[in-house]
C-alpha cells in the first residue's frame, strides 16, 4: 500500500509540475481559471441584471468556480507533493507543509472565495432583495471579490517563478512583443485578470446599471485607488512597455464579446459594461514607460497626465453608454483634485510593490541585447 501511494504521488509531482508550452501545468491550471472567473464573472453580471436572482447553480457560477476548483485542486495538489520534499528554503513551510508564498496566498484567496460562494447562497435566500441582488458590495460578493484578489496577486507571484524576464544591461524596458513567448503570454494574462478584478471592485453599481453613469462624482475614485498601481506593477514586473495597455485592451475586448454573446445572440436585456478603464491613459503610460524606465519621479508628473486623461476619456464612454453623463458636472469637477492626488499615490504604490518583489527575488532575470 505505501509503495502504490508513493507512486500516484511520484505520478501526481510529475503531472502537476509537467512542463506545457514553457509553463506548468499548475501555472497554467491558474491562467486557465483566471480566464473562467473573468468571463463568468461579466456572464453572472449580467444575468442577474437581466433575470434577477437565480438558484446558486446557474451556467455563470458553474464555469466561475469550475475555474476556481480546477486552480484550488492544482494548489493543494502541489501543496501535497512538495511538503514531501526535504526543507526548502526557497518555500514558506508551516508545520509539515511547505510552498510557494504564491501558492499559499492562493490558497487563502480561494478559500475566501468558496466561503463567499456559501454566504451569498443564504445572504440572497435571507437577506438580499434589492433590485435583483446584483450588488457587488454585498458583504458576500465583497468577500468573494477580495478573496479574487488574493488569488490573483498569489497566481502573478507564482507563474513569475516559470517566466523569465528579458532584461537589458542598461536597465531600460523592452517593448511587450519583443522577446515574446508562451510564457510571458501567461504572465500577462494574469496581470489582466488582476486589472479586471480591481476594475470590478472599483465600479460596483456601475458596472451593472447604465443610469448610475450619470454620476462621475465617485466611482472613477475608486478606479484610480488601486487600477494606476496594477498597471505600473506590471510593466515593472514584466519589464514590457505596452504591458499595461495589453492589460486594459485584453479585458476591454473580452467584456465587448461577453456583451455581444449575451445580449445579441442570446437576448439578454442587460450586459455589464466596465469602462474603458484608462485605455488612452494606459497606452501614454506604456510610451512613458519606454522613455523614463524606472524610478519615481517622473511618476509623479506623469501622474496628473494620466488622471487627466482618464477622466475625459471616461466622460466619454459614459455619454457614449448613457447621453446623459455625469450630472451636475460640478460634483466630478471638485473631486478631480482627489482624483489627482489618489492616482500619482496609487503609481508611486505601484513602484514600490514591484521594488519589494525584485528584492525579494521572485524575479528571474534573463540578458537580452
Amino acid at each position: 500500500m505505501t509503495a502504490m501511494v508513493a507512486t500516484a504521488m511520484d505520478w501526481g509531482e510529475s503531472f502537476i509540475l509537467r512542463k506545457v508550452w514553457g509553463l506548468s501545468l499548475a501555472s497554467w491550471a491558474f491562467v486557465i481559471a483566471g480566464l473562467c472567473a473573468f468571463i463568468g464573472l461579466l456572464w453572472d453580471g449580467a444575468w442577474h441584471a437581466s433575470w434577477g436572482r437565480d438558484t446558486f447553480f446557474i451556467p455563470p457560477h458553474n464555469l466561475m468556480y469550475g475555474g476556481i476548483s480546477l486552480a484550488m485542486a492544482m494548489a493543494v495538489g502541489l501543496l501535497i507533493v512538495l511538503s514531501r520534499h526535504k526543507r526548502d528554503a526557497d518555500y514558506i513551510r508551516i508545520g509539515p507543509l511547505q510552498a510557494p508564498l504564491g501558492i499559499w496566498i492562493s490558497i487563502a484567496g480561494m478559500a475566501f472565495m468558496f466561503a463567499s460562494a456559501a454566504f451569498d447562497d443564504w445572504w440572497h435566500t435571507n437577506i438580499g432583495h434589492i433590485e435583483g441582488d446584483v450588488v457587488l458590495w454585498s458583504p458576500p460578493h465583497f468577500l468573494g471579490l477580495i478573496g479574487a484578489l488574493g488569488t490573483l496577486g498569489g497566481a502573478v507571484l507564482f507563474v513569475l517563478r516559470e517566466v523569465p524576464i528579458p532584461t537589458r544591461a542598461n536597465g531600460k524596458p523592452i517593448w511587450v512583443w519583443q522577446h515574446f513567448s508562451v510564457p510571458a503570454l501567461g504572465l500577462l494574462l494574469t496581470f489582466t485578470y488582476l486589472s479586471f478584478m480591481v476594475a470590478a471592485i472599483s465600479m460596483d453599481r456601475y458596472v451593472i446599471y447604465d443610469k448610475l453613469r450619470f454620476d462621475g462624482a465617485v466611482y472613477p475614485l475608486l478606479a484610480l485607488l488601486l487600477g494606476p498601481a496594477v498597471l505600473v506593477l506590471s510593466q515593472r514586473i514584466t519589464n514590457r512597455a505596452g504591458a499595461a495597455t495589453f492589460a486594459v485592451a485584453l479585458g476591454f475586448v473580452l467584456n465587448a464579446g461577453v456583451a455581444f454573446f449575451v445580449r445579441d445572440l442570446y437576448g439578454f436585456p442587460k450586459a455589464a459594461g466596465l469602462p474603458i478603464m484608462a485605455l488612452v491613459s494606459a497606452l501614454l503610460l506604456d510610451l512613458a514607460f519606454k522613455r523614463f524606465g524606472r524610478g519615481y519621479k517622473w511618476l509623479l508628473w506623469f501622474g496628473p497626465v494620466f488622471v487627466l486623461t482618464f477622466y475625459a476619456t471616461e466622460y466619454l464612454w459614459a455619454w457614449y453608454l448613457t447621453r446623459y453623463p455625469w450630472w451636475p458636472i460640478e460634483n466630478t469637477l471638485r473631486m478631480i483634485p482627489v482624483g489627482v492626488l489618489v492616482g500619482t499615490a496609487s503609481f508611486l504604490l505601484g513602484a514600490w510593490v514591484a521594488e519589494r518583489v525584485e528584492r525579494a527575488g521572485f524575479i528571474k532575470h534573463q540578458p537580452v541585447k
